[in-house]
């Protein structure tokens, strides 16, 4: 009996531990309503090198922490990329998903443009392929 205990309790300790190991990013989750995402577009727009009209520019996810916005947008012109601003002034654009076993890679790349470490960690979360 105590082993068909054990035998159960390990997975479920295990399956606790990588839940809880996962950042609630929901509080950094921005809205995107008819009011903001203009404004949203308009970071994306003025961030890329090759002009593209406002109304194409797809806005599908925010993340905010202090200062810092993670804008996930999609262009004509572009695969999808995540931009991000500090101050509403753009500082870099990430493109593409990673394996989970690249989140030291992110973490340094984001570190090093000294986004904060929730937003990094919320980020990384939204790009992994699952």
């Amino acid at each position: 009996m105590r082993k068909t205990a054990l035998a159960f309790a390990l997975p479920l300790l295990l399956f606790i531990k990588m839940t809880s190991a996962a950042t609630d990013c929901a509080p950094l989750e921005s809205a995107i309503n008819a009011d903001n995402r203009q404004t949203y577009q308009q970071l994306v727009q003025g961030a890329l090198t090759e002009k593209v009209q406002l109304a194409t520019i797809g806005i599908t996810k925010v993340l905010a922490e202090d200062k810092w916005l993670a804008v996930f947008a999609t262009t004509e012109i572009a695969d999808p990329g995540v931009f991000f601003f500090n101050e509403h002034k753009f500082v870099d654009v990430w493109g593409g998903m990673v394996e989970a076993q690249e989140q030291r890679t992110v973490t340094r790349w984001a570190h090093a443009l000294h986004i904060p470490d929730r937003l990094t960690q919320c980020f990384f979360q939204a790009i992994v392929i699952q």
